[in-house]
């Protein structure tokens, strides 16, 4: 390989490194976007499933849900949007077809990197909320017409800094417990029938629950693919500086090979006659 080869490629691998670099720097501020956003959508969720808790206490304990009524059982996986994800959505296919073969469920994927059945995953941070709204149209929509009486998503939850843990979330019915009942006279004001205070207490639940879901999986893609991202820099990197070395290495063999023919054509003139 000539130099002006080398250096033509290492234009290349030079140029792949600065798109690397900014996939990686979108990805670390996307992360730190929805980081911000945890800790109010955690509050949100803490408050809906008290408020829930609170609102199980007015009806009768013969009305309160006891156990998942028969049905269909559905599990919603929540995959990436795009990829250079390393083993992020490999790790999630493998926790979703786990739970698949321990209970007859249907599995439905959401985010183009998943079988597209249903809606795409957010690409920013203001499409978490809206993302999160039409899941909640979806899948409850099957639960208010008999056809599904379970729900559960599988996300992967993010770890700080640049971790996360595939995570099963039951969605419907709620995991929880009526609060503890307090006398006649103290119990929560409402201006609704119970019956109706509960089902609006659970929408709003499984509201917060999946925002909350879809934000951690979403922050979850950011640091996976900041991760690859960073692992691919260093790559380029490394390989950058072989290629250079091996230019310079070239470029010093041609000029002494020039060096060496011109001195042995000086030679060659000093001893013709």
């Amino acid at each position: 390989m000539q130099p002006g080869e080398l250096a033509a490629r290492a234009r290349t691998v030079a140029q792949l490194g600065d798109i690397v670099q900014a996939v990686r720097t979108l990805a670390s501020a996307r992360r730190r976007q929805a980081q911000e956003r945890f800790s109010g959508l955690e509050r949100y969720a803490a408050a809906t499933r008290s408020a829930l808790g609170e609102a199980l206490t007015l009806l009768p304990v013969s009305a309160e849900p006891q156990a998942t009524p028969p049905g269909a059982r559905r599990v919603v996986v929540l995959f990436s949007e795009h990829g250079f994800v390393g083993p992020l959505n490999d790790r999630l296919l493998d926790a979703a077809l786990s739970v698949h073969r321990r209970r007859d469920e249907a599995l439905v994927a959401v985010g183009s990197r998943g079988r597209r059945l249903w809606r795409t995953m957010p690409t920013t941070v203001a499409a978490v909320q809206a993302t999160a709204q039409r899941l909640i149209e979806d899948l409850f929509g099957d639960v208010a017409s008999g056809r599904v009486a379970e729900i559960q998503v599988l996300f992967a939850e993010h770890e700080p800094p640049l971790a996360w843990e595939a995570r099963t979330l039951r969605l419907f019915p709620p995991e929880v417990m009526a609060a503890e009942r307090p006398p006649a006279k103290l119990g929560p004001l409402h201006s609704l029938e119970p019956e109706v205070l509960v089902a609006r207490a659970i929408e709003e639940y499984a509201f917060a629950q999946v925002t909350w879901a879809v934000a951690q999986a979403f922050a979850s893609e950011q640091a996976a693919r900041f991760v690859t991202m960073d692992a691919a820099r260093h790559h380029i990197q490394d390989k950058l500086g072989e290629l250079r070395v091996l230019e310079r290495q070239l470029r010093q063999e041609a000029i002494t090979s020039e060096i060496l023919e011109i001195a042995s054509g000086a030679e060659s003139s000093e001893v013709l006659p």
